[in-house]
């Protein structure tokens, strides 16, 4: 049963990297970046799920907290490039207590295990779970404000979408990649990637020039 489930998840990351790469090089908001996008986000739903059942054949709640966060970042970024209106609905309450849980979940894990053992893993659950739970409470406070529309609502999608992609590339590199330091495989797609994300946010949220 853990093959089968296995074999699953393999195959539904290799097709989130593909849809990735597809919904990244279409025109955005034409037809076939928008189905791009929902490949991706249904592969990465299998790949959560698969994910779940593993964990429940084989328990490991690092790789548990792990694919929530992951799912956490896809699905709130399809959920921004959905709603036009930029109003939550109870599906988006829900996933951010979800990360908020989880978030809080990996920071207590990461901080036991740092004065435990210390090593590698302690500090990826820190570092994701500060990302997580930073991003849930963010969700909240921007939502009490207003609705998030207009190039505040482009930039949320992109900056959860290139989220969720660097967590897909991240486990293919740290499956096809394990020779290399731990914390290079877990936080190095992390590293190099967050500057684009920083950058074409920049450029989205910039004020139109003045005529």
């Amino acid at each position: 049963m853990a093959d089968a489930f296995l074999i699953i998840h393999i195959m539904a990351g290799f097709t989130a990297l593909i849809a990735a790469g597809a919904a990244l090089g279409t025109a955005k908001g034409r037809a076939w970046h928008r189905r791009a996008g929902l490949s991706y986000v249904l592969a990465m739903l299998v790949v959560t799920l698969t994910t779940l059942a593993l964990v429940v054949v084989r328990p490991n709640l690092f790789l548990f907290l792990i694919g929530i966060f992951s799912f956490y970042l896809v699905f709130t970024g399809w959920r921004a490039g959905l709603l036009r209106d930029g109003r939550p609905r109870l599906p988006d309450h829900l996933a951010g207590t979800a990360m908020a849980l989880t978030g809080g979940a990996m920071l207590v894990m990461g901080a036991i295990r740092l004065f435990a053992a210390g090593g590698a893993q302690p500090v990826i659950l820190l570092v994701f779970g500060s990302i997580g739970l930073t991003l849930a409470l963010s969700d909240w406070r921007d939502w009490r404000q207003g609705a998030i529309i207009g190039k505040a609502r482009i930039a949320r999608h992109l900056t959860r979408m290139l989220a969720g992609t660097i967590a897909t590339i991240t486990a293919a590199v740290v499956v096809n990649l394990s020779f290399l330091p731990p914390l290079v495989v877990w936080l190095g797609p992390t590293v190099l990637i967050t500057p684009l994300i920083m950058w074409w946010n920049t450029r989205i949220l910039r004020p139109a020039p003045s005529v």
